[in-house]
């Protein structure tokens, strides 16, 4: 026998003697109360935990080389979110695992989609291998659509081959959201192939398909894609339960669907729900909570609060066949959140795999800086510097297309409005009420381009905002009331590296917050990168944007997979039609 199976044998039977009661459990909870997600009951007693591993449950375990007395708090599996981008925190996989671990967050299903579109492969591999520095586990999907459409111009690209090739790390767990619907349900053979990758190695295929309805539903099912993360509307919501996908509540910064799909949630339709926050920003980490406060949500429109402590936990474990996880069982894995009570879930007292992470708030496990390859730190390359005139508009006589920004959601409206123009038929950065320009910048020193276009709803009134976070190709979104400010505040970006900046009506730089790993995310504690957050989101309602997180907002207008009309580096997407306008 090898010394590995020689460990994992002395380990076992040391929680076997745990189990029988012929030995002290390593730590043991006492006066608990235990929420069991299979039976949907709480019991009164003691929970044996013997290294890594629940060992027993009851009231005949008395006895721990550490005894925590829970005072009648209530021990709930650790909590696993479904479907998260790390990078949409702006925080690298250390500092978030110290900040989500806090709140019972034991373990989360990432797609570092966004990465992959900046830096390729290279992005996924380092995204993996500093998750493994983190005091939760980190389990990846393979980036599926990158980039995702070719209506836009990224830094990365994963054909099949390195799909493949990701698929085989041991840390991934299946295919990310499959984005290219269309290529899906018209059999494009690049898409099925990653699918067909996937599928040879026995692992989940995620997918995303907003507003795909009937016979396209049905095709991409066929494929076999299991989950979805963007249903607009509970009918949608409910066809897709019918037809046997999962759905994953998304609960996250920009937008949330618990209100909507709350409803659905039955005696029958529980087993097929997940949470997942898909994009969280740091200082709501801080402040509000992760899945826990999605939890506290849910309870207050109504719902059993075990039930959903089992869509949070079990429902997202067996789906992802992390089998050893999920549930307060003997044999399972001890990663456990003693919460106060079912209506609050504040996180008393965190174990993870079997210790002590967390208690009332604090992580235990300190988080160093890690370093960070010299390509990650070097990712926004423009072309040349830009110049008021770059952001020159100009339309025949007629209504013109504008993106019309829809409040809590993704999807955009469509119009077609009646806008402001000079005597050359020129379009101002300010051509109406509650319009400016907008613009994507190609920031990957591949080609230059540059569209401009029009959107109503972020509301500046002087200024600029302007971001290098943009889904998913990730080049430079700037809104602006002025072309002058426009170009300053991606010129501004180009020389930081990435972030978020404002821009005064002057030209001066009024706050920045700099994202130097891929322009995406910052090397800083999570309190720094709160403070820098809100102060330029501060900076931002003072030219007059009453978006409650413009940036984030923003950096979906990007994004050509979601309806109805947005723009790329390369124009005006109609996304109902996948054509340019």
């Amino acid at each position: 026998m090898d010394n590995k199976n020689s460990g994992a044998v002395e380990v076992t039977q040391a929680c076997l003697a745990v189990s029988r009661g012929d030995k002290p459990a390593d730590i043991l909870l006492k006066n608990g109360r235990i929420v069991n997600v299979f039976s949907g009951r709480v019991t009164e007693g003691n929970v044996a935990i013997s290294g890594g591993t629940i060992a027993g449950m009851g009231g005949e375990y008395t006895a721990g080389e550490k005894v925590i007395d829970l005072d009648g708090a209530y021990v709930s599996p650790g909590l696993i979110d479904a479907h998260l981008h790390i990078e949409s925190t702006l925080l690298l996989p250390p500092e978030l695992g110290r900040i989500i671990i806090r709140h019972g967050t034991t373990a989360v299903i990432n797609d570092p989609h966004e990465i992959a579109n900046v830096l390729g492969p290279a992005g996924v591999n380092m995204m993996i291998e500093l998750s493994k520095q983190a005091p939760c586990d980190f389990f990846a999907t393979v980036p599926s659509s990158v980039p995702s459409t070719d209506l836009e111009t990224a830094g990365g690209e994963l054909d099949a081959g390195r799909v493949k090739d990701l698929l085989q790390n041991p840390s991934t767990v299946g295919l990310g959201e499959v984005m290219n619907y269309p290529g899906v349900i018209g059999g494009d053979p690049e898409v099925h192939k990653k699918i067909a990758a996937a599928k040879a190695l026995g692992k989940i295929i995620d997918g995303h398909a907003p507003a795909v309805r009937g016979r396209d539903l049905q095709a991409y099912l066929a494929a076999g894609i299991t989950t979805d993360h963007e249903c607009i509307t509970a009918e949608e919501a409910l066809e897709k339960l019918t037809c046997g996908m999962k759905v994953i509540i998304r609960h996250g910064s920009a937008t949330s669907s618990l209100a909507e799909l709350i409803p659905l949630i039955n005696s029958a339709t529980s087993g097929s729900f997940m949470l997942g926050s898909d994009d969280r920003e740091a200082g709501e980490l801080l402040e509000k909570g992760h899945l826990n406060e999605a939890l506290k949500q849910a309870v207050a429109l109504g719902t059993d609060p075990l039930v959903m402590i089992k869509i949070a936990s079990l429902n997202a474990a067996s789906h992802y066949r992390l089998y050893d996880r999920g549930a307060v069982a003997p044999g399972y894995r001890a990663d456990l959140v003693v919460f106060e009570d079912l209506s609050n879930f504040r996180a008393r007292l965190v174990i993870k795999d079997g210790r002590e992470a967390a208690r009332n708030g604090k992580a235990f496990m300190p988080v160093e800086p890690p370093e960070l390859p010299s390509s990650a730190l070097n990712s926004v390359r423009l072309s040349r510097g830009l110049e008021e005139k770059d952001f020159t508009l100009t339309y025949p006589p007629g209504k013109v297309p504008v993106i019309g920004v829809v409040a809590g959601q993704l999807i955009t409206d469509k119009f077609y409005l009646d806008v402001e123009r000079n005597g050359n038929g020129t379009v101002t950065a300010k051509p109406g009420p509650g319009i400016n320009k907008i613009a994507v910048v190609e920031r990957h020193g591949k080609n230059g381009n540059l569209a401009v276009g029009l959107i109503q709803g972020i509301n500046l009134e002087k200024g600029a905002i302007a971001s290098s976070v943009a889904h998913d190709s990730h080049n430079i979104v700037v809104v602006g009331a002025s072309e002058k400010a426009m170009a300053r505040a991606v010129n501004e970006l180009a020389e930081s590296g990435g972030g978020f900046v404002v821009i005064g009506e002057d030209g001066s730089v009024k706050a920045l917050l700099p994202l130097p790993a891929g322009g995406l995310m910052s090397d800083q504690p999570a309190e720094w990168v709160a403070e820098k957050m809100s102060r330029v989101l501060e900076a931002a309602r003072e030219l007059g944007t009453s978006v409650p997180q413009p940036f984030l907002t923003l950096s979906f207008m990007a994004l050509p997979v979601i309806p109805s009309l947005k723009i790329t580096d390369r124009g005006l997407v109609d996304v109902d039609n996948f054509a340019f306008l």
